[in-house]
């Protein structure tokens, strides 16, 4: 479906994709816009500085069957007010030609004008696309070179679409664009910031090239559906993934005999062993399911390096980070015996004696806890992972979630998860969900027949995907 290259032709069959143009003013983030769309950081080449992109690059998009737009990524317009000037000046020696046979006059002489060889490639695009995307990084002011950006792609006669690229915190910016924008009686503009991205607006590009291009509108419907629904798998793959990390570390439990030298110490280092790993592949495979890579994350206060969390969930700061006691046993990383009562099924086992008869019994609850009675009986005990513990790390992965579903393929900069927001709470019900948890440590093998394995599931894949809770 991605097959890069540099043709730049056009066919009015309907069959063939709808052909789209992504122009404007160098830097602006035309490229950007591509990897935000086809999710490949590596499509391209996006710096800081102008002029990137120097050739026409075309790749598709489309539905599992077809490929249903063409995008073209061009070289960034430079001088416009140059170029506009040259093309006035043509216009004067032939005022029969319409806009867009002047342009086609002037592209056909590379040769005479060599200052304006990037400039060419994107006008030649231009007339061979059906719809242009005008990409506006709206930090800028708006200058004569911008309006004159304009009035050069409005002779090629195709719909634009202006794109407000880079909005977040700049809405003084997107006013004044698009009020300049409304100058041109450009009124079809659409936000779409390629860094804080919103699949939202993905929805309204293709819903902007249906109104414009009624001809594609079906396949354009047909990819939006297809798009909806890889999102919202990706989405559900990403909450599942999670929900997969707290039945490990949920029903972690490490034996302790207390009688053995330093026996509490050794569990609970295991224990924080086991933890971190846990989460660091889980943040690594959360990485691949969005298509980002390791280098993509650094978390302020809890960075990661090589994989590895340098400040985990046993660090009092994480724990008040997320608004959580530090105060509790999860300072020391471990509470020796916590939960045990959950483990038993809430089985009232003070004695000796109460602990065999539970063992004789045929009872399911001693059977399905027979190592954690014969444990007690042993005069042993369970280390469990502290329940602010398990919190932490629901709430920060639920944080990594968010913001791996609003950040673009094209971001240059980390990707920084900080503390929850100020309204951030555990959901309503999360102390009874994690006690059921707790009491199914079969759930670790994805038990996906037991019936409350798939309700306690849905109940946090819910919780993870809601952005208010």
């Amino acid at each position: 479906m991605s097959n890069p290259d540099s043709a730049a032709t056009s066919n009015g069959d309907i069959d063939q994709p709808l052909l789209v143009a992504v122009v404007g003013h160098t830097n602006t983030g035309k490229t950007s816009l591509i990897r935000t769309l086809i999710r490949d950081e590596k499509f391209g080449e996006v710096q800081d500085s102008a002029g990137t992109t120097r050739e026409v690059t075309r790749i598709g998009i489309g539905t599992a069957d077809a490929e249903v737009i063409s995008l073209y990524d061009t070289p960034g317009l430079e001088d416009s007010s140059a170029l506009l000037a040259e093309i006035r000046a043509l216009e004067s020696r032939h005022p029969q030609a319409s806009p867009a046979d002047i342009l086609q006059r002037f592209a056909a002489e590379p040769e005479r004008h060599p200052e304006f060889d990037q400039d060419i490639k994107v006008i030649l695009q231009a007339l061979h696309s059906d719809v242009l995307l005008y990409i506006i990084d709206v930090r800028e002011s708006v200058l004569g070179k911008y309006k004159d950006e304009v009035s050069i792609l409005g002779k090629c006669g195709k719909p634009i679409i202006p794109v407000f690229n880079f909005i977040s915190d700049n809405e003084d910016g997107l006013v004044r664009w698009r009020e300049q924008m409304a100058r041109f009686n450009l009124h079809a503009a659409l936000e779409f910031d390629t860094v804080a991205f919103d699949f939202e607006a993905e929805k309204r590009l293709y819903q902007k090239l249906q109104s414009m291009q009624e001809r594609h509108y079906d396949a354009l419907q047909s990819l939006l559906d297809y798009r909806q629904g890889i999102w919202d798998r990706l989405c559900q793959a990403g909450a599942r993934r999670i929900f997969k990390l707290l039945l490990v570390i949920g029903t972690y439990r490490q034996v302790v005999d207390e009688g053995a030298p330093d026996a509490v110490e050794r569990a609970t280092e295991q224990m924080r062993t086991f933890t971190r790993k846990a989460e660091e592949k889980a943040l690594k495979d959360l990485l691949g399911i969005f298509s980002f890579s390791n280098t993509d994350v650094e978390l302020q206060q809890l960075p990661v390096k090589d994989g590895r969390w340098e400040l985990d969930v046993f660090s009092p700061a994480a724990l008040k980070a997320f608004g959580l006691n530090a105060g509790s046993s999860a300072l020391t990383g471990a509470a020796a015996g916590a939960g045990i009562d959950l483990m038993v099924g809430g089985l009232t086992l003070g004695t000796a004696t109460a602990i065999g008869a539970a063992l004789g019994a045929g009872m399911a609850t001693a059977r399905r806890y027979r190592q954690e009675l014969k444990a007690l009986w042993e005069g042993k005990k369970w280390a469990c992972v502290d329940d602010n513990t398990v919190a932490l790390i629901y709430l920060r992965q639920k944080n990594l979630l968010e913001k791996l579903t609003h950040r673009g393929h094209a971001s240059l900069e980390k990707l920084e998860v900080t503390s929850a927001r100020k309204q951030a709470r555990l959901p309503d019900g999360w102390s009874k969900i994690l006690g059921e948890i707790r009491q199914h440590p079969q759930w670790q093998a994805g038990d996906v027949g037991d019936a409350d394995f798939s309700r306690v599931q849905s109940v946090v894949i819910d919780w993870l995907l809601d952005a208010g809770a």
